[in-house]
């Protein structure tokens, strides 16, 4: 079967490339699938590039992956999903061919995108091994119909001559890669919270990197949720990736758990040179806060900087309390706080649910407020800006986020 890949995807503030599709192709032509992958994200005329595609490949069936539905930040949002509903009305009006959606902005309420954009099916989670499920059931799909993935362990390496990745460098976008999927996490405001873990075999990672280096690229991010839901894991992908000697510079999104000084010094001998530490102050004991301290002065102490991701101003905390959450967070010196108070709600989510059942609550809400599906931003805040410059004091190591677009790796000389 001739399967087109369809990359909607625009933003480039920074790019990135399209690895969730990446990985899918590999899956689809082990199993003797044709695959070819429209990236639209430097496209000029994107409807116009999918028919160049469509008539040079001929494909059986399309598959259109959502991202992200917005851009999540409130003072810069974009909304992705209406230029995605256009693309997958082209393609099932003009071609007649059936349209399945996938990728994380599907997870934020399957029912809700896959009505939005009226594809014929979606998956939810990870798309490898359920993807060939669906293709099998094509003949047979009268309604549509939601697939919830599940990830078994297996991967192939990505294949590096996919995407034009010479192009997203040379936009300010990075190379990624993944170690797992899923996460045991339970971040109320997380879509991939309490998601199912699978661990990629290591060699299979390598691989892939290897291939990227090939072309000459040696700037990767890693992908995953959080790089340490497993230390062991870590360690143990640590361990292989020093043993193949492979010349790169990779970034990685943590939490503070599951560290050791070890996997510190494995991450600086393999070229990390930069953690994002995923903080928020939701309802936390004060081990969470002891552990952030610990871990900024390991991962500093073996010579990686590290920048935080602070997500604060959750129902029912005080201002006293967020003055308190930032001078724990300034003591041990990391390289910069990024500080956002503004909370995306998605239906799925449980802090969601806690906000709507408190009538004072919703009186923080901003944005489209009556759309019941919360697919258009919709964000719960209840710190001012003015009050939060007030509890920043000037102090240079702090940044608002979504003021300005970007990311760590993009602000962080390596």
């Amino acid at each position: 079967m001739n399967v087109l890949l369809i990359n909607p995807n625009r933003y480039k503030s920074p790019p990135v490339p399209p690895i969730g599709l990446e990985y899918l192709a590999a899956s689809l032509e082990s199993k003797g699938h044709r695959v070819k992958i429209a990236d639209l994200c430097f496209s000029a005329a994107p409807l116009a590039d999918v028919d160049n595609a469509v008539r040079s490949f001929k494909p059986d069936i399309a598959g259109v992956t959502v991202r992200n539905i917005d851009s999540v930040l409130f003072h810069t949002n974009e909304f992705f999903l209406d230029g995605t509903r256009e693309i997958v009305h082209h393609i099932k009006n003009t071609y007649g061919l059936k349209v399945i959606t996938g990728g994380t902005g599907v997870s934020t309420n399957p029912e809700g995108v896959l009505e939005y954009l009226d594809a014929d099916c979606a998956i939810v989670g990870p798309a490898e091994n359920t993807v060939h499920e669906v293709l099998g059931n094509l003949g047979a799909l009268q309604a549509k119909k939601i697939y919830y993935g599940r990830y078994t362990g297996t991967s192939s390496p990505q294949r590096a001559y996919r995407t034009d990745n010479r192009k997203y460098c040379e936009n300010g976008g990075v190379i990624g890669f993944e170690t797992h999927k899923g996460c045991s996490s339970s971040c109320v405001y997380c879509i991939e919270a309490n998601s199912r873990v699978a661990f990629k075999n290591p060699s299979d990672v390598t691989a892939g990197i290897k291939g990227f280096v090939d072309q000459g690229h040696t700037h990767f991010h890693l992908c995953d949720s959080e790089f340490n839901e497993s230390l062991e894991y870590s360690i143990e992908f640590c361990t292989a990736l020093k043993k193949e000697g492979i010349p790169m510079k990779w970034a990685v999104y943590m939490k503070p758990a599951n560290f050791n000084r070890k996997l510190f010094r494995l991450m600086k001998d393999t070229g990390v040179y930069l953690i994002t530490l995923s903080v928020d102050s939701w309802r936390k004991c004060p081990l969470y806060w002891t552990d952030i301290e610990r871990f900024l002065f390991g991962a500093k102490s073996c010579g990686i900087k590290v920048a935080v991701d602070f997500l604060t101003g959750f129902p029912y905390e005080t201002g006293q309390e967020i003055a308190e959450y930032l001078e724990t967070l300034r003591r041990p010196l990391p390289d910069s706080i990024g500080i956002n108070t503004y909370i995306r709600l998605y239906k799925s989510l449980q802090i969601t649910r806690t906000i709507l059942n408190d009538a004072k609550l919703r009186e923080n809400l901003m944005g489209a407020e009556d759309d019941a599906t919360l697919l258009t931003p919709v964000f719960y805040n209840q710190i001012g800006g003015e009050t939060l410059e007030q509890l920043i004091g000037g102090d240079s190591v702090f940044r608002i986020e979504g003021i300005e677009r970007g990311v760590n790796y993009n602000r962080v000389e390596y």
